[in-house]
């Protein structure tokens, strides 16, 4: 039934493409197409230096592997930044697993505050996280109580565990917070679904899985890893927050209590424009789904209608990274996801608010990942040129192993320079010996770790060490990165929407959670200008109906933005007169 209903929504969009195919190159004002005209030039020489060693980090994931061949052994953990205390300098956390059975080696997640000198300090032991000993996937953060400090939400195989931040130092208080999850658990995200001032929580279930009741594959009579199919899907959770560090399971009320997930993903957008923060939820091998809120506290599930449940020929695909971006300034998020080998990078092309079109097929974006089994994948501006590129983590298929053992082919990662004119080029090679060593990546999160304005990447590997690439060549352009801190609206300003203005036309972009795979990058928002000398407008929108605009303001620096307060940290940007608020 999938696969027909997929067809008949993929050949409707087909009749699409040529429209959408001349919009893309005749749309928006001219100020737009000089834009494109400028990032479509040869980019300025830039390169990642693997500066993981000099920083301090020696991080190195354990999957505990012993020849039972677990399913879960298969997943590397993720990576997640957070300012533990709250200095304004990104810091890092790299998930871990354990030993099979509980009582062997316990996990030790990297936990590295920065020195704000291009260090890390490791501060795992007595951080808190050291107190309890789980099987990680990943991380999801946000300041959960709005006290102005991050919180971690740790998904592992045993459910997941959320972690308090007090003061540098995090408290488990999963069991008096309400949160009972207790499946295998990948990815997370926060949102503020409801719009009532509090994040809340989704978790990303995969499959019913335990070690007592692992399923036993074989080929040649030699045992190796199941594939997904071998394994029953599970709902995912929502838990509303309902004030006081107490939440409430309402996945049942949401309507998200079906189990036909087999989660990897998750990506926060708003697709249809509306206000409400919406979900895409990718699953292995069976069909994604796209949830639409519905702004009374329900989800309808609309991915088959939207065309992105399933590939072009109607197959269920891997969907294990993904997450969601303006990538050519329609004004409508886009979807990115990552797949398994032979299956490419899915780039959803949103068309109205309801439908999607898959451009990745017939451009350099599916050419390029054709080949590769891509775990995290994310938009980011690497050049800071105004157009978000794309990044995918890859690694780890061996055809001669059992079904599907993706631990064991190392590959290199793939950066997509976004050309400006809706179409991207493979620029990987051309990024240094070290961003191009193959890895068995999995885990990945971008932020400006060394203060300079451009955006760093951080990626894990499965089983293997942590690498830290540092972004030499991107702040050639100039730049404006915007710090949110809710009131009225959640502490962490997730769904707030930033619209920045300049010479070479208008960008935007939504402060959200999770993305990537099991993973999340920072917060802050940082715009790429290319070479415009001045910024002539940022208004904020809010999910409480707040709108705040300023205008005039020099680039290459870092703002910070209250809610209530407006602007805190930048005397040179002068406030407009305060937009009307939107409806609720």
């Amino acid at each position: 039934m999938y696969q027909d209903v997929a067809r008949t929504v993929t050949f409707r969009a087909l009749d699409h493409i040529d429209r959408t195919f001349w919009r893309w190159r005749c749309a928006g004002i001219l100020a737009a197409a000089i834009g494109a005209f400028a990032a479509a030039q040869t980019p300025p020489p830039t390169a990642f230096t693997d500066v993981t060693a000099r920083a301090g980090i020696t991080f190195a994931h354990h999957n505990g592997a012993a020849g039972g061949k677990y399913y879960p052994e298969l997943f590397g953990g993720g990576v997640a930044v957070l300012d533990i205390d709250g200095d304004g300098w990104p810091d890092v956390l790299f998930v871990d697993s354990r030993d099979w059975p509980a009582g062997g080696r316990r996990s030790r997640h990297g936990l590295y505050r920065n020195n704000r000198d291009g260090t890390f300090r490791d501060v795992f032991t007595g951080s808190g996280l050291d107190a309890v000993s789980l099987y990680g996937m990943g991380a999801a953060i946000a300041d959960y109580d709005n006290d102005g400090r991050d919180d971690i939400f740790l998904t592992s195989v045993e459910g997941g565990r959320l972690f308090h931040n007090e003061g540098g130092r995090f408290a488990d208080v999963t069991d008096r917070s309400g949160i009972r999850n207790t499946d295998f658990a990948v990815s997370a995200a926060w949102l503020d679904y409801d719009r009532d001032g509090l994040a809340d929580l989704f978790i990303g279930n995969y499959v019913r899985w335990s070690p007592d009741a692992e399923v036993v594959c074989a080929l040649n009579g030699d045992r190796g890893y199941c594939g997904p199919d071998a394994y029953r899907p599970v709902a995912s959770k929502l838990y509303r927050n309902r004030g006081g560090g107490r939440f409430e399971d309402v996945t049942a009320r949401a309507g998200l209590d079906a189990p036909t997930d087999k989660a990897m993903g998750v990506a926060v957008l708003d697709f249809n424009g509306d206000g409400w923060p919406d979900l895409f939820v990718g699953s292995d091998r069976v069909p994604a789904k796209l949830y639409r809120n519905d702004g009374h506290g329900r989800f309808v599930e609309e991915g088959v209608q939207a065309g992105v449940a399933l590939s072009e020929n109607g197959a269920a695909r891997a969907n294990m990274g993904t997450d969601a971006a303006d990538y050519d300034r329609s004004g409508r998020p886009h979807l990115l996801v990552g797949n398994f080998f032979n299956e490419m990078l899915g780039l959803y092309h949103n068309e109205n608010g309801k439908v999607f079109v898959d451009a990745a097929p017939r451009s350099t974006v599916g050419r390029a990942s054709l080949l590769s089994v891509t775990w995290a994948a994310f938009f980011f501006d690497f050049d800071l040129d105004g157009w978000p590129d794309i990044f995918a983590a890859n690694g780890g298929t061996d055809e001669s192993q059992v079904r599907d053992a993706r631990a064991r082919l190392s590959q290199r990662p793939l950066l997509l320079r976004n050309k400006g004119n809706g179409t991207f080029d493979d620029v990987s090679a051309s990024l240094g010996a070290a961003f191009n060593r193959p890895m068995m990546a999995r885990g990945a999160a971008y932020a400006d770790f060394d203060g300079d304005g451009d955006l760093d990447v951080a990626v894990s590997t499965l089983n293997g060490a942590a690498h830290l690439f540092r972004n030499d060549g991107g702040n050639r352009h100039n730049w404006l990165r915007v710090r949110l801190a809710g009131t009225r609206s959640n502490r962490s300003a997730l769904g707030a929407v930033v619209r920045v203005t300049s010479a070479s036309g208008a960008q935007w972009q939504m402060v959200h959670s999770g993305s990537s795979y099991a993973s999340q990058s920072e917060l802050t928002l940082t715009f790429g200008l290319g070479l415009d000398s001045r910024v002539s407008r940022v208004v904020v929108e809010w999910p409480s109906g707040i709108t705040q605009t300023f205008t005039d303001l020099a680039p290459n620096r870092l703002v910070r933005i209250d809610e209530t307060r407006g602007l805190l940290s930048d005397p040179s940007m002068k406030p407009a007169p305060a937009g009307a608020a939107r409806p609720r």
